[in-house]
């Protein structure tokens, strides 16, 4: 009995241990295989959710290139105005390495000004044959040499593409973006464009140079999925790399024909479950150890004891010994004992009664070991049972959590992209809206989730349209979207938003609600509202420009607004003004002509600058005799504004034509308008000149400029040295009237360089000794200065032909100017002046003589001289 009780024990100890080292291989395997599952599982969510972002973020940078391609300024063909803006554009944004724009044949020049071709590029031929905007395969940039890819969107002018903007994006940015920060913790992602080409890899070795597809040495299961890559496919394979395992789950990235795989080595499941067959063999050898202990305690000692007792009791009851011999050692203990116990009592009496019940009492054992079977198999099913719920719950826990991941980083995408992002659901309430947008429009989230979104943010004007688009959206499973839609701050602000909505769906395929992303373009929009007044009307005067008056001209023919009067106005004499008074003063001028013929007319009337000097208006069904009362009123305001402002003359030339009431031609009756304006233009500029000249006069009368009396003083010099030399009376008068008017230039000289009491600088005496020239124009502008024109432009020469502006000298320059020229020096040294005191004469006369033969005639001067010295008194008075 004691070999036995030792082999049972070693028996369930080894069953024990073998029966547990067999379960914890079956829950490895098990487990192994959960965890393939949802490594397959979280793999495919994290490449779908990296292939998402990467191409929310091509779509994203695509379309900054579209709105760039619609703005006014790229399609104005402005180089240097297009060159600023995309050089402002790639300040601002930091992902282009360059902008460049092309035209319909290639032509290309970039924010660097530098002239580029790009038509031999696919993208350009895919740009012009489709009309559509693209993004490109990887290539080498011309300009840096770098690998980049091309984003170019179309310059779309009529319906018509005439050419294209593009942005080059360093291939490596995109290889930051595809190597995220999450992909980079359990494996490596990387991009496949559709000839099975590596793009972009962790490894940068790998990009651009190694196609698997064509690499002998790769493993088949590589080459299939790469090739189900290249064709758009979806799925998840194992390859092996030198002979080291890896998982690879791939899906098409959205926007382009590339595909995106990620790659986590099969390491990442042997690691998790490296202590998981120790654990099971340590947790198996102690509940082997434990069982062993309580058996040997609550079953083979009991049995032992009541072996010694039986064969004590067998031993007073031999006779009978076949009546009491234990035939089977699996009874239960507790019913053994009581038996055996009951049997000392009354054994004796109840031998027979024993030897009667023994096929009872085996009946009864095998009664209860078939009770013990069934109770010892509905425990392994039970226990079975159990093991299956666990594993049921560690993969529902594991696929909750992959649920919970997938949702913490879709919802902290959302939360930082620098987008207004906002979801609905049915009823049109606000169940979920991003930082970015509630600071944009002033709220906190507590004030809007939960709310109606068209309540808060739709304009009162527009709610009623906004409540029935929604409608429709829900209704027809189809989204209409505009290209922009204004919303309401909380302040009351209008800002406007470019949408991209989605319909959200539940399991069963029923719209739950609508995803909104959009984009703040109200700056744009104010930009390009601003670009439009810009296209249309003149800078100068802000009235319409000639494109806009070309285009109503083309308008007013098609509709019924006959008969059309039209009447052009022509500013006399602003060149003249532009020449002696500068641009600023002829500016001045349109703006007051603009101002004057505005008030003639309603503020619905069109008003137009067709020319420099030319300003046109045009009267829809408007019979002759509106037409001739509406020149009437421009004439009035032009005659009460030269009644009121005496000191400069304004005049205008008009003319102007009335259609027909049928067949109109609006470019006869312009030209019509035009020719008469013209006629009397010619007519009038000769004495609108002379009145702006003669102005200039009285306003250079009135300055007296740099000291008082100069005039005065000089004309007396010059009839003095001119009569001493015998001079003819008709010389005389030219050399009186030269003194008088020889600075008359300077009235096109800024004050501050006139009037400044120090030296001027080397670029103000450039724009001083600017007034010879101006004071020539203006003279051969009024008949009366005629004869000194040429005198007033060289009166500045030096004998030495150092002078301005022509560099004459000695005979060269005219008697009239040589004598002006020292009587011009004498009195400006005996004068005082802003910058120094008066010289005395004796210091006046050295310095002629030092001068003399350099800037001076030198046969003048000692005329000139004996001439002061000999009038000093009756000149000065001293």
């Amino acid at each position: 009995m004691k070999n036995l009780k030792i082999n049972v024990t070693r028996l369930i100890i080894a069953a024990l241990i073998f029966g547990l080292g067999g379960l914890s291989f079956l829950i490895y395997i098990r487990t192994r295989d959960v965890l393939n599952t949802n490594l397959e599982t979280q793999i495919s969510s994290l490449t779908l959710s990296s292939s998402a972002e990467v191409g929310l973020w091509l779509f994203a940078h695509k379309k900054e290139l579209e709105v760039m391609a619609n703005t006014p300024l790229i399609k104005s063909g402005d180089r240097e105005v297009i060159i600023s803006y995309i050089n402002k554009e790639k300040e601002r944004t930091k992902d282009y390495e360059q902008f460049f724009v092309a035209n319909s044949i290639g032509e290309a020049f970039s924010d660097e000004n530098q002239s580029v071709s790009a038509a031999d590029r696919d993208y350009f031929k895919k740009v012009m044959s489709t009309g559509q905007s693209i993004i490109s395969d990887p290539m080498i940039s011309r300009g840096s040499n770098n690998p980049i890819i091309v984003i170019a969107a179309p310059i779309i002018k009529d319906n018509k593409v005439i050419g294209l903007v593009g942005g080059n994006i360093r291939l490596m940015d995109l290889n930051r973006i595809v190597t995220s920060k999450i992909v980079g913790e359990i494996g490596n992602a990387h991009l496949v464009q559709q000839d099975g080409l590596i793009i972009t890899h962790p490894n940068p070795k790998l990009m651009l140079t190694y196609n698997p597809l064509n690499d002998n040495d790769a493993a088949p299961d590589l080459k299939i999925a790469v090739r189900k890559m290249t064709q758009g496919e979806t799925g998840f394979t194992r390859f092996s790399v030198n002979n080291e395992a890896q998982y690879l789950a791939y899906v098409p990235v959205p926007g382009v024909q590339w595909s995106m795989g990620v790659t986590v080595p099969a390491t990442y499941v042997t690691n998790q479950l490296r202590y998981l067959p120790i654990s099971f063999i340590a947790v198996t050898v102690f509940f082997g150890f434990i069982l062993a202990f309580f058996l040997n305690r609550w079953l083979v000692k009991p049995l032992t004891e009541l072996e010694k007792y039986s064969t004590e009791l067998n031993a007073n009851l031999y006779k009978k010994a076949d009546y009491y011999q234990l035939n089977s050692p699996v009874i239960e203990v507790k019913s053994l004992e009581t038996n055996f116990r009951k049997m000392v009592v009354a054994l004796q009496e109840t031998f027979e009664e024993i030897e009667n019940s023994k096929s009872n009492l085996k009946n009864e054992i095998k009664e209860k070991t078939m009770i013990q079977e069934d109770l010892k198999k509905s425990y392994e099913e039970l226990w079975a049972s159990e093991e299956e719920l666990r594993c049921n719950f560690e993969k529902l826990q594991s696929k909750e959590k992959s649920l919970i991941e997938s949702e913490r980083r879709f919802r902290s995408l959302l939360e930082n992209v620098k987008l207004v992002t906002g979801i609905l659901d049915k009823s049109g309430r606000l169940i979920f809206v991003n930082d970015f947008a509630l600071g944009l429009m002033g709220y906190e989230k507590e004030e809007v989730i939960g709310q109606s979104f068209i309540n808060i943010f739709i304009p009162d004007a527009l709610r009623g349209n906004a409540i029935r688009w929604f409608k429709e959206c829900l209704n027809n499973k189809l989204i209409t979207v505009k290209d922009y839609e204004p919303i309401q701050t909380k302040n009351g602000e209008i800002r406007y938003v470019a949408w991209n909505h989605t319909l959200l769906y539940d399991s069963e395929g029923n719209v739950t609600g609508v995803a909104s992303i959009g984009k703040d373009i109200t700056e744009f929009k104010i930009f390009q509202e601003k670009l439009e007044h810009m296209s249309f009307h003149d800078s100068l005067t802000d009235l319409y420009n000639r494109t806009y008056f070309e285009e109503k001209m083309r308008l007013l023919e098609r509709g019924d607004s006959t008969p059309v009067g039209i009447i052009v106005c022509d500013v006399n004499g602003l060149k003249l003004v532009n020449d002696s008074l500068g641009h600023c003063a002829g500016d001045k001028l349109l703006r007051l002509t603009a101002s004057l013929i505005k008030k003639s007319f309603r503020e619905e009337d069109l008003i137009f600058r067709i020319g420099g000097d030319e300003f046109a208006i045009i009267l829809p069904k408007s019979e002759l005799l509106v037409v001739e009362h509406a020149c009437n009123r421009i004439r009035k305001s032009v005659e009460r504004y030269n009644l009121e402002n005496e000191e400069f003359p304004l005049s205008l030339s008009m003319g102007f034509a009335v259609s027909e009431k049928t067949n109109v031609n609006l470019d006869e009756v312009f030209k019509e308008a035009d020719d008469g304006m013209y006629r009397q233009k010619l007519h009038r500029s000769k004495s609108a000149r002379s009145a702006i000249v003669y102005a200039m006069m009285k306003a250079l009368e009135a300055r007296d400029f740099i000291t008082e009396g100069h005039a005065d003083r000089l004309q007396n010099l010059v009839v003095s040295l001119g009569g001493a030399m015998s001079l003819s009376q008709r010389t005389l008068a030219d050399l009186r009237l030269l003194a008088k008017f020889h600075d008359i230039g300077k009235v096109g000289i800024p004050d501050r360089i006139l009037f400044k009491p120090g030296r001027l600088t080397e670029e103000e005496f450039k724009e001083m000794q600017r007034h010879s020239d101006i004071g020539h124009r203006i003279a051969q502008s009024a008949p009366d200065l005629l004869p000194i024109a040429d005198f007033i432009l060289r009166h500045h020469e030096w004998w030495n032909g150092q002078g301005y502006p022509l560099g004459l000298k000695e005979e060269e320059i005219p008697l009239e100017c040589r004598i002006l020229a020292i009587a011009d020096a004498y009195d400006a040294m005996t004068n005082n002046r802003p910058y120094r005191k008066a010289m005395t004469q004796k210091q006046a006369f050295q310095e002629l003589n030092d001068k003399k033969g350099i800037q001076f005639d030198p046969t003048l001067v000692p005329i000139f001289i004996r001439v002061i010295m000999g009038t000093n008194y009756h000149l000065y008075g001293t």
